[in-house]
Parts: structure tokens; sequence; C-alpha cells
């Protein structure tokens, strides 16, 4: 199907179910949901996070299809713009979930030393994660402490993959240096 077929059954699609017809919304998912999804995913990077926002952005359309007009873009631009959208909005969301509060760190170091004094010496633990370097130090908590994935804390702190992997390595050789002196 050309770029310009799937423009006009796109149009086509959105005015019947703008009338509520649910066949039509079947067959506009049908006709779009691959392209939308690759669209999504190559923003979000996940695949279980791209097909809730796949999800969503139906919604959104099926919701939201009297805002459509043809006057101002393509229908298929219209539907780009609402998944794209709904991606963006997923990964700031995201971002903003996983924010790093040093001071809420060393609150979780002092609850541990005194609950758990026998295990290793907090103080000196955090001590030696003040001595390193501030990039290194969130890896290593948002990775240890907080539990993201090398790939999360590409994105999240958006730095390369093999950068991330530097540091997180780094730091824990310059923890272990620091511990046992």
């Amino acid at each position: 199907m050309s770029t310009l077929d799937i423009e006009r059954n796109v149009e086509f699609l959105l005015g019947q179910i703008q009338l509520n017809h649910r066949p039509a919304f079947e067959k506009l998912y049908r006709a779009t949901s691959s392209r939308l999804y690759a669209l999504i995913l190559r923003i979000v990077s996940d695949q279980d996070e791209a097909a809730d926002a796949l999800q969503e952005t139906y919604l959104k359309v099926w919701r939201h299809t009297d805002h459509y007009r043809a006057d101002l873009g393509s229908a298929w631009g219209w539907l780009c713009q609402i998944a794209r959208n709904t991606a963006l909005d997923r990964v700031r969301k995201k971002q903003r979930s996983i924010e790093v509060d040093l001071e809420e760190f060393d609150s979780i170091l002092n609850t541990l030393e005194a609950d758990h004094p026998d295990l290793v010496d907090v103080s000196d633990l955090n001590r030696c994660l003040k001595r390193i370097k501030q990039d290194t130090q969130k890896a290593l908590i948002l990775s240890y402490v907080y539990g993201l994935s090398h790939s999360e804390l590409t994105q999240y702190m958006d730095a390369p993959l093999g950068t991330l992997k530097a540091w997180v390595r780094r730091g824990l050789l310059e923890l272990r240096k620091c511990m046992k002196v």
C-alpha cells in the first residue's frame, strides 16, 4: 500500500471513527499499528513500554478523533504526532520518577547502619562514596540502590552505554579500594 493510499485510508477511517464506528477503528488499528509501534519503540527503547504507549495512543485516537482537522495536516501525520507525544510523555514521566536524591541515600545508609551495625561499616561506605566523582557515584546509586539496568541508565543519564559501564566498574573498584584501607 502506497503512502498516498495509507493517507486516504486513514483519513476515511478517522471520519468513520468520529461517528463511533467501531469496525473502522479496528481497521485503522490493523492498518497502522505496526508502523506506529515501530515509531514508538524508537523513542522508548523498550518493547513492553512501547506496547503500552501504543495502546494509550489508540485510546487517545478513539476519544479525541474530533480534534483531527484535515486543513491543519494529514491524518497519518496526526496519528504519528499522537504516538510520538505519548511516547515522549512516558519517557519524561519515567525520568522524573527516578530522581536521585543523595540526601535520601544518606538517610537510607543511616537507617541501614542503625538497624544492622554488624554489616559493613556504613559510615565508611558513605565516606568512600563521597570520594567518587559525582557521575560515577550517581551511576552506582541508580544501579545498585534503585535497581536500574544499564539501558535504563543510558536513558536517564544521557550517556553512552560503554561510558556508564565504565563508570559503574570504576566506582566499584574505587569503593573496594577505599573500603580496604
